[in-house]
């Protein structure tokens, strides 16, 4: 509402020079308020409607967004505008008392996409006002939380892959005088296997951040490299950031076993689900521009048409 307001700003200053009655015309200070309120909500705006969209966003998107609401907040609050500076501390109060906290899983999820890792979650927490020892613990606590869940959960394979592997060297072939050389390699060899997963994917050059990224293809091409890895990204990505999607699946489900369908088979009731679901992602890829050619061949067909008999 604001965005049209701001619009058609100078066809509110001209109704007030031509109609005498109109008394309500905002003062100068009042259009820069609602600039500022507009662009400080815009973001809350564009947040919202990814978080609440059914396109099933991945929780690497969750880190960014919740950092970005919470740092518009922060600079508005120094606002020289008594206002919007009142509206962001009442805002703030709100905020700290739902996300004071970020999830941790979900901020997982970030350091799992290649184009920012670790070094993004440091860099936006040195962008807020918090003090460094408040910043250090939050970072410390991520930092440690995601080698405690690779270690207890996705570690295991690895490690027992790794001493398979050096138990197959202790048998040595004492009648070859390389034999040695061949026992110096392996255990150089299994002294860089002691380095997880994790830890060589955090120690990787960042891909471009600019560049577009479908990370759970990223996660799936790169399965051979990180195979215990990629199944913690896996499982990680695919935590619903929203409960958008699920609720609208609940609501749908209502409408499909209606009084007159009650007996319908569990698979049934999935497969007509997500068929909707497919057939409404395929809409969505169709070209707007030949909707919009149909929509107006639609219009045009409901315009009466006359014949020369009746000019």
């Amino acid at each position: 509402m604001l965005d049209s307001a701001l619009a058609y700003r100078n066809a509110y200053e001209r109704l007030a020079l031509v109609d005498s009655r109109y008394k309500t015309f905002p003062s100068e200070q009042e259009w820069t308020r609602v600039e500022t309120i507009t662009k400080f909500l815009k973001p809350f705006y564009n947040i919202t409607t990814l978080f609440s969209g059914n396109s099933y966003p991945t929780s690497n998107l969750y880190f960014y967004n919740v950092w970005k609401i919470q740092k518009c907040i922060e600079d508005q609050m120094d606002n020289v505008d008594k206002v919007i500076s009142d509206m962001a501390k009442e805002m703030k109060k709100k905020f700290d008392k739902y996300w004071e906290n970020y999830s941790m899983i979900l901020s997982f999820a970030v350091v799992l996409d290649p184009r920012y890792k670790f070094e993004l979650v440091e860099f936006f927490f040195k962008k807020l006002n918090m003090e460094e020892k408040v910043c250090k613990e939050k970072l410390d606590i991520i930092f440690k939380g995601i080698h405690k869940l690779y270690d207890t959960e996705y570690g295991v394979l690895s490690r027992t892959t790794s001493s398979t592997a050096r138990s197959s060297n202790i048998c040595v072939d004492t009648s070859d005088d390389m034999d040695g050389f061949e026992s110096f390699t392996g255990e150089f060899r299994n002294v860089e296997k002691k380095k997880s997963q994790l830890d060589m994917y955090l120690e990787e050059d960042r891909l471009n951040r600019k560049e577009e990224l479908d990370i759970l293809q990223y996660w799936k091409d790169n399965q051979g490299r990180y195979p215990q890895l990629s199944l913690m990204a896996r499982d990680i990505l695919s935590i619903p950031i929203t409960t958008v999607a699920s609720e609208s699946s609940f609501s749908i489900g209502g409408r499909v076993l209606s009084k007159y369908r009650s007996s319908l088979r569990s698979s049934n009731v999935e497969a007509l689900l997500c068929t909707r679901d497919w057939l409404f992602d395929l809409e969505d890829d169709e070209n707007e521009d030949d909707i919009e050619e149909e929509l107006a061949e639609d219009i045009e067909s409901l315009y009466p048409t006359y014949d020369d008999s009746h000019v």
